[in-house]
């Protein structure tokens, strides 16, 4: 074991304890060979079984890079490009007014810069998955949740968009403000443009091409469901927090784009892999310049999807 080794799983130990988290994985590779891979803790703790490279876990706002590699796909396809105006695929979307709309564009929702201000719409697209998790149950939560209107479909979150009433950040591409639901848009214009949901695009043209078989939107797509992790959440009980079981997963069908598939330490090393080397299966030279794309705004300087090695 190297000396850095040996420190940073002393560091990850202890971060783990001090958030009470039940576990982690991680794995390191470089050029495509493997520099480093281990586990800490537990998929189940309360059954004690063990982590893998193979354990599938919600991996967020990652799915936000699958979305634009399908974006770079579409565009290298000659089906868009990321400098069209969002309204030449949604006609409908409006925000704002309409000539700031119209300057609004695919690559300014990629970036983060539309210049929107920021949207309350995740939790209402949320709703109907959150409703069925216990550990919401009880908490403030719940009530907050029951006075939100449900957003089930794209058209629900255009319309909810066009009615919203905030003063624009400013110009787009001026202002850096993280925006899911501008991703979950993304996700509306793929599906217009490829003629299938985003969910069967991701799949045909990143997932399977890649081999990432345990990289799915619905854990029960899984061939081996076992080896899965356990869901946990933080809940005030008895006056304290507390990490406890929240076997739920929470879905958004409109907004799935934004960050809802689910993925591997193993899988997610071969997307990342593929990614940095153009390979032929992504079929997109742009991949590369992708994931050194900056958004340029004056105020802030974001850069999107950096991969390092």
């Amino acid at each position: 074991m190297t000396t850095w080794t040996k420190s940073f799983e002393e560091y990850a130990e202890q971060l783990l304890a001090e958030a009470n988290a039940p576990g982690a994985a991680i794995g390191v590779a470089r050029g495509g060979k493997l520099l480093y891979q281990k586990t800490f803790g537990y998929r189940d703790r309360e059954n004690g079984l063990p982590l893998s490279a193979d354990t599938v876990f919600g991996i967020a706002s990652i799915t936000k890079s699958f979305t634009c590699v399908a974006i770079m796909q579409l565009q290298e396809a000659g089906k868009l490009s990321v400098h069209d105006p969002v309204v030449k695929y949604l006609p409908e979307f409006r925000a704002g007014d309409e000539e700031l709309t119209k300057r609004i564009t695919i690559h300014h929702f990629m970036t983060h810069t539309p210049g929107m201000a920021p949207l309350p719409f995740l939790d209402k697209a949320m709703k109907r998955s959150m409703e069925q998790d216990p550990a919401i149950a009880g908490t403030e939560a719940e009530e907050e949740l029951k006075k939100l209107p449900y957003l089930d479909t794209y058209e629900e979150v255009l319309q909810a968009i066009a009615a919203f009433d905030a003063k624009p950040l400013g110009e787009p591409g001026e202002v850096f403000s993280y925006n899911n639901d501008a991703y979950g848009l993304l996700g509306a214009i793929i599906e217009r443009v490829s003629g299938q949901t985003y969910e069967q695009y991701v799949t045909e043209h990143i997932l399977q091409p890649l081999g990432m078989q345990r990289t799915v939107f619905d854990v029960e797509a899984l061939a081996d469901k076992d080896d899965v992790t356990i869901l946990y959440t933080n809940k005030k009980l008895d006056g304290e927090n507390q990490v406890i079981a929240a076997p739920h997963w929470h879905d958004a069908p409109a907004m799935r784009a934004a960050g809802f598939l689910k993925s591997t330490v193993n899988d997610l090393l071969a997307y990342l892999y593929s990614a940095r080397t153009e390979r032929a299966s992504l079929r997109c030279t742009h991949t590369r310049r992708m994931s050194w794309q900056t958004s340029n705004c004056p105020n802030t300087q974001a850069a999107m999807n950096r991969t390092n090695d």
